[in-house]
């Protein structure tokens, strides 16, 4: 693919997030809706393929700084008190014909680069996995607990009626069953919050994912890869 990378705000970038995202999110997820209050306030990180212009975005995600909607989610106070500035992203997805090879790498690149310019010091964010029967995701969400939970000092903790707990251990095997998106943000240095939250609008089991952005290492798209394959959980 010949990747183009938009970030903005504007109607265009909107409407070419939201094509993507109800395909993904409501086409093939099943969610109720996609759209929500906070999308005029983000910013929309779009990917195309110069290659196929006529599929307009490829790939999508939104940022904005602070973390209203993912501390509905998780409780974030531990991460605030630090007082490094805080960004969030959501909604992310890919086109079907683009996942599992290097556009979400580019997605990812993208979204460093947007921190890096607006000196952001901890990004959040909820990732999600399809299905909102948390004993379904029990076995992974335990190993992703195992295997990369934040700091006491930092980590968010679920809460509100639909928190769920997560104790316990899970063999390495179960790893295989994080969608590709929560590996990513692990391959980067990210960790994982505590508990999960059941999202039944979205039909989804959400995890709250953090990452120290002075812990990201700067360079080129094909250096920040292969520091990901070579972290890469089985």
């Amino acid at each position: 693919m010949r990747p183009h990378l938009t970030l903005g705000r504007t109607p265009e970038e909107l409407r070419a997030a939201l094509a993507l995202r109800r395909a993904v999110f409501v086409g093939e997820m099943g969610a109720r809706d996609d759209g929500d209050a906070h999308d005029a306030a983000c910013e929309h990180l779009v990917l195309r393929d110069a290659d196929r212009p006529g599929l307009g975005a490829v790939g999508t995600l939104r940022l904005a700084m602070g973390a209203e909607y993912t501390a509905r989610e998780f409780d974030l106070s531990r991460l605030v008190a630090t007082g490094r500035p805080l960004a969030e992203a959501g909604r992310s997805c890919l086109h079907p014909d683009y996942r599992g090879g290097t556009a979400g790498l580019y997605l990812f690149r993208g979204l460093l680069d947007a921190l890096r310019a607006r000196g952001v010091g901890y990004l959040v964010g909820t990732a999600s996995f399809p299905g909102a029967d948390a004993a379904r995701h029990m076995e992974a969400l335990r190993r992703l607990r195992q295997e990369a939970l934040a700091p006491e000092a930092l980590r968010p903790v679920a809460h509100g009626p639909n928190a769920v707990a997560v104790a316990g251990t899970a063999p390495r095997a179960a790893m295989r069953a994080v969608p590709a998106l929560i590996k990513t943000y692990l391959r980067a240095g990210a960790w994982v919050g505590e508990g999960a939250w059941r999202d039944p609008d979205f039909d989804t089991v959400d995890i709250c994912m953090v990452l120290d952005m002075a812990k990201v290492p700067a360079g080129p798209l094909p250096r920040i890869a292969a520091r990901m394959e070579a972290a890469a959980p089985s």
